[in-house]
Parts: C-alpha cells; structure tokens; sequence
C-alpha cells in the first residue's frame, strides 16, 4: 500500500510539473503573438553591424543587438524585427510602410531631412581610407583626381567627390578592393571598422594598406517616417539611457574592441526643440 501510495505521489508531481511547464510555454507564447513588432530595415551584409554567423547563419551584429536592447524600453510589448533588402531599398521602404524604421549606420544630411526625421546619434563614425600597398597615396589631399571605388548614393561617395575624386561604381567592398588591386581604381572610402573586419577576415593578407589619416563623418542615427514624434522620442530616450548606462559600450567592444558610443547628447537634442 506505502508503495502504491508513493508511486501516485511521483504520478501526481510528474502531471503538476507537466502541466505548469505547459502553462509556461502557453504564456510565452501568448505573449510572443501579442507582442508589437518593430521592423528595421538592414542589408544583413554589412559585418560587423548586421549580418549572418557564418556558422550557424544566424543575424548578428551590433546594430543587431542594440535593435534587440532598444524596444526593451519602448511603451508596450515591442519586439525588433529585421528585414532584409538592398541598401538603395532601405529608406523608400520607409515610404511604403515595409519597415518602420531604417538602421544601416546612416548619417543624417539636409537631403535625407527633408524626407525622414532622425534620432539622436547611436554610433560614433570614421572613416579609412584603403589603398594599394604600393601606391603613392599618403594624404587625403593625395585623393583629388584619383578614381574612388564607391556605392554613388552614399555618404561615402559624396564625401569621395567633395575630396576631388571620380567615382567608380560598386556594391560590395570585395568589388572595391578588387578594383584597386587590378589598379581600376586607387582608393576606398568606407566605415573604419568596417574596412578593419573585412582585412582582418581574409584568409591571406591583402596587398592594400590603410592610411594613417581618416575622414570624421556624421554619427548614424536611427531613421524614421516623416511626423513619427512619439517613436522617434522614444528611441531617442531608449539610446541615450542605454548609452549612459554602457550597455552600447559593451555590445561595440564585443564586436569591435572599442568603445565607438557618442559622448555628448547635447548638440544634437538641441536640434531637436
């Protein structure tokens, strides 16, 4: 009798154990179908700030992460989403609704103003200057008249042209790099980091070098349709409690080494009022 007892006992506890792992799954699936999504728009090919774990193809990055620790402070129960699409798509996407907001280390311009509100700035950008290993290229006052391997609707091609140089079309900073190695082109303008993570994830070094000198560009900000007050006011408080807080400082050293979070929020909540 004591061991039919006990083993009802085991029966009992089994079943309770059973049931409550049920209702937690039930909740945290209840709660992930109610939660709100807040899409961003990415490339998904643009390392280190998004793209694909070559293992376990998963998105990474840290614009990923900092997506991910964002919408924790937004109102409600809001999840990051990510679409994927080409750079040229990411801010008319904003225009048909597809994302609701646009995060790929964009910089603010008076053009881009006209049509879109942005945040306070979340990364602090720089950037290099890749060349041939064996070109004459020292300075940036070297540039002026040389051929620039760059996207033309960037910052990056803008910048290239403002330093004298003609531009060579590409997409990707393989396409770029390739160039100047077969000296179709004499240099590449693009993200510090960026260009560090690219050199440094070659399974032989390249025959290019970086120049001691950079170009200081305008910090990337989070990109939002034209009127949304309440979003855009949000983020702007959730990057800058999470700035002063380190948790952006963390996710930049965990895939950079270094600290690239901005400093001082002043000037640019000035703007704002």
């Amino acid at each position: 009798m004591a061991a039919l007892s006990a083993v009802f006992l085991l029966f009992l506890t089994a079943c309770q154990s059973q049931d409550a792992a049920e209702d937690e799954s039930s909740a945290t699936s209840s709660s992930e179908q109610n939660a709100e999504v807040l899409k961003f728009g990415i490339t998904g090919g643009y390392p280190p700030s998004n793209y694909h774990d070559e293992d376990t193809e998963e998105l990474v990055g840290y614009e990923v992460d900092m997506a991910k620790e964002l919408v924790k402070d937004l109102d409600g129960n809001v999840k990051a989403e990510f679409v994927e699409m080409s750079f040229d798509s990411i801010l008319e996407s904003l225009d048909t609704d597809r994302i609701d907001v646009a995060m790929h280390s964009l910089s603010k311009t008076p053009e881009r103003a006209e049509k879109y509100d942005f945040t306070v700035p979340y990364f602090d950008k720089v950037w290099g200057v890749i060349v041939a290993e064996d070109s004459d290229i020292e300075t940036l006052d070297d540039l002026d008249g040389k051929r620039a391997a760059q996207s033309v609707s960037t910052s990056t091609g803008q910048e290239a042209e403002k330093l004298g140089a003609e531009l060579v079309p590409i997409d990707t900073v393989d396409e770029a790099v390739k160039l100047i190695m077969d000296d179709r082109a004499d240099f590449y303008l693009g993200s510090d980091v960026g260009q560090q993570d690219y050199l440094d994830k070659q399974p032989e070094p390249l025959p290019v070098r970086v120049l001691d000198e950079t170009v200081q560009d305008v910090p990337a900000s989070l990109v939002v349709p034209k009127g949304s007050d309440k979003l855009r006011e949000e983020l702007n408080e959730s990057i800058i409690e999470n700035t002063e807080d380190g948790t952006l400082a963390k996710i930049y050293d965990k895939y950079l080494g270094m600290d690239k979070s901005i400093k001082d929020f002043d000037e640019y909540l000035d703007e704002d009022e």
